[in-house]
C-alpha cells in the first residue's frame, strides 16, 4: 500500500511522464478500437471542447474532418493504414468531474486512469484547436441547412391543404438535421366511449429517406394509447416538451411496443402540438434515438421547436381554409335557396325548394338514394295524422352499366315528390325509427339481406348497403324531417358527416320553409272558415231587411233628430236603423255616391249585428256618436264666425265622418285598452297602439267589403284611398290618450282671433279629431234623465272591469272601476267633467257657437251632480279643499289613467309629484323603472334646497274606506311588495 501511494505522488508530480507512458503503451490498443469503432472518434473530435493544447503541432491533419457521418466512417478507415501516433492532453472532464473544484491542481490516479480509457486522447500532430475547427464548421452548415429547410417549409403554408403531408415533410428535416432513428407523430382525440382522450398515431417512424405512404396510418395499422400512458401522454397531459436521456429509467415510459418490435429505445425528444388560441393539445411529436448513441441536447430541442411551430400553423391554416372553404359552400347553398324561395314565393310551391335542396345534396356526395322526408308539424296535431307528410326521392338510375362502372352514360336525377301513405318504407325502416329515437346521425355499413337494417324496394330495384341518416329538430324538439342517404361505393366516412353537418342550416331552412308556408296554408285556411262564420252571422239577414225596407224614413223632427238633446232611449232597434236612413238621406249620399238604399240598408243592420251586447258601448252609443257628428256637421253649414268654415269638409268627408262615427266603437268588448294590454289579449297582440280603435276600423272595413254591403262601390280608387284615411283618423281619434296630447295645440289656434285661425292641413285633421272627441263623450250633455241612465250603463261596465282586474291580475283596481265605491258616483261623474270634458265643449263652442248646446248641457249636468253628492252627504265638490291634493282628485285621475302606458306607469300618481299620505293596499301596476324607497313609512321629505332631489319609491296605493282598519304602516309595506304584477 504504501509502495502504491508513492507512485501515485510519483505520478502527479510527473504528469508529463504518464502521458508519454500511456501514449507508448496505449497507441496500439487505440488504433484498434479506432478501426472497428468510427463513430467513438467523429463524435468525440465533433463535441470536444475547444481549447489549445500546449507542446502540440499548429498543424492540422487535413485527413480528419467529421462533418458528416460517411466521411468519419470513410476517414478512420483510412487513418488505420497510416502511421500515427496517439498524444494525450489537457483530458477532458465530465460533469461529475466539473463539479469538483477548481483549485485542485491534482488528478486522482483512479480518475486518470478511467478518464484517460475512455475520451482523453487526440491524434500526433493534430492541435486540439485544429481539431475543434471542423466542430464549428458542421455546426454553422446544420443551422444555414435548417434555416433555409424552415424557409421552404414556410413558402408552403399558404397552399397546404394536407396537414399530415406538411408535417411528414417538417419531420422528415427533423430527422436529417437531429441525425434520429425515427420519428413520430400523434393525433389526440376523444376515445370510443367519450369520456378522455387518446393518442392515434398518424405518421409512424419517419426517417430521413421515408415517403409519405410509408408512414403514414389508418384505422387499421394506427396505433392507439390513452393520454395516460407513456410519455407522449404524458407531454399531451402537461403541455410540455420532454427530453428523456434515459427512457427505460423513466417512470412513464411504456415498454410495450419495445418488446412487440424489438426494437429499443434509449432517449426519446417529445413535444407537444398546441393551438395557442384555444390552448388544445390535438398531436404530439416524438423523435426517438440519435444515430450518434448521444443524448438529445438543447439544440435539438430548438431545432424540433421550430419545425412543430410551423405544423401548428400548417394545422391552423388547414383548419382554416376547410372552415372558409365551407362557409363559402354554405353560403352558396343559402342564396341559391334563397334566391329558389324568392321565385317560388308568388307560386305558393314548397316541393321545388326541396327539390332543390336533394340536388345541392346529390353535388356534394355521390350516392345511389337521397330521400328527405318532411314532417308539417300543423298538420300532426290532428288527430290521425301520419308523421312525415311527403317524401322528396331521387334514385340514380343508369342507363347501362353498374352503378360504379366507369362506362355509364349519364344518370337520371329525377326527383320523386310523393305523398306519403302508411304502408310506405319510411315508416317502417328501422334506420329512420333509431335516428329518431336517439335524434342522432347513423353512419352504418356493410348492411346485409338478413340485417334488421335491411330495405329492399323492389318497385325501384334497390337493396340497401351502406345508410348515412340524419334527423333534424327545431328549437322545440319538434321533429321536421329525415334525411336518408344510401349507397355510397365504399361507404360513408367522416368527410361525409362533415358535409353534411356543414350544410344543416342550407337543410333546416328547406324543412322550415316547408313548414312555414304550410302554416300560411293552414292559417289561412282557417281564417277563410271564420271569416265565412263570421260574415253568415253578421250579414243582414233577409227578414231584418223586408221588415224595415218597405217602411217609409221618417222626418227628422219625428225622433228630434235636429237637437243635440236627442234621446235613443225611446226608439227600438228598428227605428234607430230608420235613423240612420234618414241621417244618410239628409247628407244625400244616395244620390252623390249612388248608394242604393237597400245597400244602404243591409249595411246599417251589419253594423248593428256586429256591436255586442255590453252595458254602454254597444249599438246604441255608436249610434248616438254617429247622431252628433251628423248634428256638428249640420251647424257648421249656418256657422259665420269663423270664415270658410261652413265649407271645411267636403260632402264625401262629412259623408265618411258620419259612417266613421257609427263604427268608431264596432265589436267592443266592455273593457278598454289598457286591460286588454296588461291581460295580453290577441287584440293587443295584433295592435300595439290603440288598440281598440284599430280594431273598430278594420272591422269597419271587413263588413263594407261583405257581398251586398259594399257602400264605397262607386267611389274611384283615390276617392275610396282618401276615404278610409280619413276614416281611420276619425276613428283613432276617440282614443282618449290622444285626445290628452293634442287638446292643448287645439286650444292655442282657439286663442287667436276667429279671423287668424287657420284650418288648413293639418290643423284641419286636429279640428275632427276634436270634433269625433265631443261626439264620443256626448252622453254627458244629454238632458239629465238621460245622463242619469247613461252614468249607471258606463259605470256597470267599468265595474265589470275592475272585478275582471281582479280575478285575473289579483289587483284592486282605480276608485272608478271599484264596485265598492259605487256610492261616490256623483263625485266621480263631477271628476270626469272636470278632468276629460270641460275643455273639449268650451273649446267646441269657442269654434261654432253654434254647438253651445253640448257645453251647456254639460254644465247643467255637473250642477245636478254636485247637488246628488251633497244630497248624499258628501262634502260640497265646489268647496276649497284643505289640501292641495284632494283637489279635482277623480278629474286627476281620469287624466292619468288614459295618458298611463299599462306597463310602466302607476295608476293615480304622477311619477313628477309627492305620492299622497294614504294607507297602502295594493299595487296594480309596477314600474319597469323604479325609483329608490324611503326606509319607513312615515319618513320625512327633505325641504332643503339641494340640488340632489330623493327619489321616492312610487307606490301605488288606494285609500282605505276605514283608516281604522288600515294595517300597520309597516305590515302594509310588506303586503304591496308580494302584491306587485309585471
Amino acid at each position: 500500500m504504501a509502495k502504491m501511494n508513492e507512485v501515485e505522488g510519483f505520478l502527479e508530480d510527473h504528469p508529463e511522464f504518464l502521458a508519454q507512458y500511456l501514449q507508448r503503451k496505449m497507441q496500439k490498443a487505440v488504433t484498434n478500437y479506432l478501426e472497428y469503432n468510427p463513430k467513438f472518434l467523429s463524435e468525440y473530435l465533433r463535441n470536444r471542447p475547444t481549447r489549445d493544447l500546449n507542446g502540440l503541432s499548429a498543424k492540422s491533419n487535413k485527413l480528419v474532418k467529421p462533418c458528416r457521418l460517411e466521411d468519419t466512417v470513410k476517414q478512420s478507415k483510412e487513418l488505420s493504414k497510416v502511421p500515427r501516433k496517439l498524444v494525450v492532453k489537457n483530458v477532458v472532464s465530465t460533469p461529475a468531474s466539473q463539479n469538483r473544484s477548481s483549485s485542485s491542481s491534482k488528478l486522482k490516479w483512479n480518475d486518470l486512469r478511467s478518464k484517460a480509457s475512455r475520451n482523453a486522447f487526440v491524434l500526433h500532430g493534430q492541435t486540439e484547436k485544429s481539431c475543434s475547427k471542423p466542430t464549428k464548421k458542421r455546426s454553422h452548415k446544420r443551422g444555414i441547412c435548417e434555416d433555409a429547410r424552415l424557409i421552404d417549409l414556410a413558402r408552403e403554408l399558404a397552399t397546404t391543404e394536407d396537414p399530415d403531408k406538411f408535417c411528414f415533410s417538417a419531420l422528415r428535416h427533423v430527422a436529417e438535421l437531429l441525425n434520429a432513428e425515427r420519428c413520430s407523430l400523434f393525433w389526440m382525440r376523444d376515445n370510443a366511449k367519450g369520456d378522455g382522450k387518446e393518442l392515434a398515431s398518424r405518421l409512424w417512424n419517419i426517417t430521413s429517406k421515408s415517403t409519405f405512404k410509408d408512414v403514414v396510418c389508418d384505422a387499421k395499422n394506427e396505433l392507439v394509447v390513452p393520454i395516460t400512458v407513456g410519455i407522449a401522454g404524458l407531454v399531451a397531459s402537461t403541455k410540455t416538451p420532454i427530453n428523456v436521456a434515459n427512457a427505460y429509467e423513466h417512470q412513464n415510459f411504456n415498454k410495450t411496443i419495445d418488446n412487440k418490435t424489438g426494437f429499443e429505445t434509449r432517449d426519446i425528444l417529445c413535444h407537444p402540438l398546441i393551438l395557442e388560441k384555444e390552448d388544445r393539445v390535438v398531436g404530439v411529436a416524438e423523435v426517438v434515438n440519435k444515430k450518434s448513441e448521444e443524448p438529445f441536447t438543447e439544440k435539438d430541442e430548438e431545432v424540433l421547436d421550430h419545425f412543430v411551430v410551423l405544423c401548428v400553423l400548417a394545422i391552423q391554416n388547414s383548419r382554416h381554409s376547410s372552415q372558409i372553404k365551407r362557409l363559402q359552400q354554405a353560403a352558396t347553398l343559402q342564396e341559391t335557396l334563397s334566391g329558389r324561395i324568392a321565385k317560388l314565393w308568388p307560386s305558393r310551391s314548397y316541393d321545388d325548394v326541396n327539390k332543390e335542396v336533394i340536388h345541392q345534396i346529390s353535388e356534394l356526395i355521390t350516392c345511389e338514394r337521397y330521400t328527405l322526408a318532411i314532417a308539417l308539424v300543423d298538420n300532426c296535431n290532428i288527430e290521425g295524422c301520419l308523421q312525415f307528410a311527403r317524401s322528396y326521392d331521387m334514385l340514380i338510375q343508369k342507363s347501362k352499366g353498374g352503378l360504379f362502372d366507369d362506362d355509364e352514360e349519364e344518370a337520371s336525377n329525377k326527383v320523386d315528390v310523393i305523398k306519403l301513405k302508411k304502408n310506405d318504407w319510411i315508416f317502417s325502416h328501422k334506420v329512420i325509427q333509431k335516428v329518431i329515437e336517439t335524434k342522432k346521425m347513423l353512419n352504418m355499413g356493410k348492411i346485409t339481406p338478413f340485417s334488421e337494417f335491411k330495405l329492399e324496394d323492389a318497385k325501384k330495384e334497390f337493396s340497401l348497403k351502406s345508410v348515412l341518416c340524419v334527423p333534424y329538430y327545431d328549437e322545440a324538439d319538434r321533429l321536421l324531417g329525415v334525411l336518408h342517404l344510401a349507397n355510397k361505393k365504399k361507404g360513408f366516412d367522416e368527410n361525409d358527416e362533415a358535409i353534411i353537418e356543414s350544410v344543416r342550416p342550407y337543410i333546416m331552412n328547406g324543412l322550415l320553409f316547408a313548414n312555414g308556408f304550410n302554416s300560411i296554408v293552414i292559417n289561412k285556411a282557417k281564417t277563410d272558415v271564420a271569416d265565412d262564420i263570421v260574415r253568415f252571422h253578421t250579414r243582414a239577414f233577409a227578414e231584418e231587411v223586408d221588415r224595415v225596407i218597405n217602411e217609409p224614413v221618417p222626418e227628422g223632427e219625428k225622433y228630434n233628430l235636429y237637437q243635440f238633446s236627442f234621446s235613443d232611449l225611446p226608439m227600438t232597434n228598428d227605428e234607430t236603423v230608420l235613423g240612420a236612413m234618414r241621417m244618410f238621406e239628409d247628407l244625400d249620399a244616395f244620390n252623390l255616391f249612388k248608394i242604393p238604399k237597400e245597400k244602404m240598408l243591409r249595411w246599417v243592420i251589419s253594423v248593428r249585428r256586429c256591436y255586442r251586447p255590453v252595458y254602454y258601448h254597444n249599438w246604441r252609443h255608436g249610434f248616438n256618436v254617429a247622431h252628433t257628428m251628423f248634428l256638428m256637421l249640420d251647424r257648421l253649414k249656418t256657422a259665420t264666425m269663423t270664415p270658410g268654415i261652413s265649407e271645411i269638409f267636403t260632402p264625401m268627408e262629412r259623408f265618411t265622418l258620419v259612417v266613421a262615427g257609427f263604427c268608431h266603437d264596432i265589436d267592443h268588448r266592455g273593457t278598454n285598452n289598457a286591460f286588454l294590454i296588461r291581460a295580453g289579449a290577441p287584440l293587443a297582440v295584433l295592435y300595439n297602439t290603440s288598440t281598440l280603435e284599430n280594431h273598430h276600423y278594420d272591422t269597419c272595413l271587413r263588413i263594407s267589403s261583405m257581398e251586398g254591403n259594399n257602400i264605397f262601390e262607386h267611389f274611384t280608387e283615390d276617392e275610396f284611398k282618401a276615404s278610409c284615411e280619413l276614416m281611420k283618423h276619425a276613428i283613432l281619434a276617440t282614443d282618449l290618450a290622444l285626445y290628452f296630447q293634442r287638446r292643448n295645440t287645439f286650444k292655442a289656434i282657439l286663442e287667436k282671433q276667429a279671423a287668424e285661425r287657420d284650418f288648413s292641413g293639418d290643423n284641419r285633421m286636429l279640428l275632427m279629431s276634436m270634433m269625433m272627441t265631443a261626439c264620443d263623450l256626448s252622453s254627458i250633455t244629454k238632458p239629465w234623465e238621460v245622463q242619469q241612465k247613461m252614468a249607471k250603463l258606463v259605470t256597470s261596465e267599468f265595474y265589470d272591469q275592475g272585478d275582471q282586474e281582479r280575478k285575473l291580475f289579483g289587483t284592486e283596481p282605480m276608485p272608478m272601476m271599484d264596485r265598492s265605491k259605487s256610492d261616490d258616483l256623483p263625485n266621480m261623474q263631477i271628476g270626469f267633467i272636470d278632468g276629460v270634458c270641460s275643455m273639449a265643449y268650451e273649446m267646441m263652442a269657442d269654434f261654432c257657437p253654434e254647438f253651445s248646446p253640448l257645453r251647456d248641457g254639460m254644465k247643467d249636468n255637473r250642477q245636478r251632480w254636485r247637488e246628488r253628492a251633497i244630497e248624499q252627504g258628501k262634502p260640497d265638490p265646489d268647496a276649497p279643499k284643505e289640501r292641495k291634493e284632494d283637489k279635482k282628485e277623480y278629474g286627476d285621475l281620469w287624466v292619468k289613467y288614459w295618458n298611463m302606458d299599462p306597463e310602466n306607469y302607476i295608476w293615480g300618481i304622477d311619477p313628477n309629484e309627492k305620492p299622497p299620505d294614504v294607507v297602502i293596499e295594493r299595487v296594480v301596476f309596477s314600474p319597469k323603472k323604479k325609483a329608490k324607497s324611503s326606509s319607513a313609512a312615515n319618513s320625512q321629505i327633505d325641504n332643503d334646497n339641494s340640488e340632489i332631489k330623493t327619489k321616492k319609491r312610487r307606490k301605488n296605493k288606494v285609500a282605505s274606506e276605514n283608516a281604522s282598519q288600515s294595517p300597520k304602516p309597516q305590515e302594509a309595506e310588506g303586503k304591496s311588495k308580494t302584491c306587485r304584477i309585471m
